[in-house]
């Protein structure tokens, strides 16, 4: 999968600043396939200069055009482009670090702040203001004068986009959500599997989006799961799969690849070990099963 904050991190033909706990960067879509997958192991927000681009998870979809701006929750996304028109976009990657400092320091908010109830999101909206569009304009001045402008002004300018997007209550949902994430602690591993066990990520990957090391992961999975991540993925997708399996037209191949693996011989010796046919199999034994209950 495209690992987007470390290749825009690490690559350097990007106009982008680095700082502790955060990222800006401006890019056109280094992806040349239509529909892709990628996940970041930090928060982002994004800003559509010009095109359109969607992030689609099992449970929605979300389609950004220009001059939109939305907070994508880290994690894995199915993601489609639309190559009629050129799409080119700012993105602020954060991590939680830097999004609980910024709450303790700048908003100074108490475990009963923030109005309305608390809704768990993948995507959130940003309502564009004019303030808004004109902080994301100045960031091009800065991004024009990289690498010469200090660390230190940059960390400001990501904190007013913050403070903006806290003071207009449109963006309540998010402002709930950043206060709640930034008072947790630690994410909870639970969260993280459950949001992304259908993408192939691997155990080190999983156990950055957790913010542990893979040691500390195994550890806590094991405390937690009493299994090996490696059997609970598994275990996860197979079931995945075998309700898709029963419930859809998709043909095998698709469903192997929707729920996680990459190789279709792994998927059907997998699929054989679990549930003892392989997955046409099974299918077929489900739908003679369908008949006769109906005759």
């Amino acid at each position: 999968m495209f690992d987007s904050y470390r290749h825009f991190r690490d690559t350097p033909k990007y106009h982008k600043l680095v700082g502790e706990g955060f990222l800006i960067v401006e890019f056109k879509c280094p992806i040349e396939e239509e529909v892709f997958r990628s996940w970041s192991e930090c928060h982002y927000i994004t800003y559509v200069i010009s095109g359109r681009k969607k992030w689609i998870t099992p449970q929605e979809e979300w389609l950004l055009h220009s001059g939109e701006s939305v907070f994508v929750q880290k994690g894995a996304y199915v993601n489609q482009q639309y190559f009629e028109e050129d799409f080119c976009v700012l993105m602020f990657f954060l991590t939680d670090h830097f999004i609980r400092t910024f709450v303790k320091n700048d908003i100074g908010f108490s475990q009963q702040s923030g109005s309305g109830p608390f809704i768990q999101k993948p995507i959130y909206q940003i309502e564009v203001t004019n303030s808004l569009t004109n902080l994301y304009s100045s960031v091009f001045d800065y991004l024009n004068q990289a690498p010469d402008i200090p660390v230190k002004m940059v960390e400001l300018k990501f904190r007013e986009l913050l403070l903006n997007i806290f003071s207009n209550s449109t963006n309540q949902e998010l402002i709930n959500f950043i206060v709640k994430m930034a008072l947790t602690g630690q994410t909870p591993l639970e969260k993280v599997m459950e949001d992304n066990y259908l993408y192939n990520l691997t155990i080190e990957e999983f156990s950055r989006l957790c913010g542990r090391s893979v040691s500390s992961f195994k550890r806590d999975f094991q405390a937690q799961f009493h299994m090996p991540p490696r059997k609970w993925l598994y275990q996860k997708r197979l079931d995945h799969a075998k309700s898709l399996l029963i419930n859809s037209e998709q043909p095998v191949q698709q469903i192997c690849y929707e729920v996680g693996f990459e190789n279709p011989s792994h998927f059907n010796r997998k699929f054989k070990e679990c549930f003892k046919l392989t997955p046409l199999e099974y299918r077929k034994s489900k739908s003679l099963s369908a008949v006769r209950a109906g005759n």
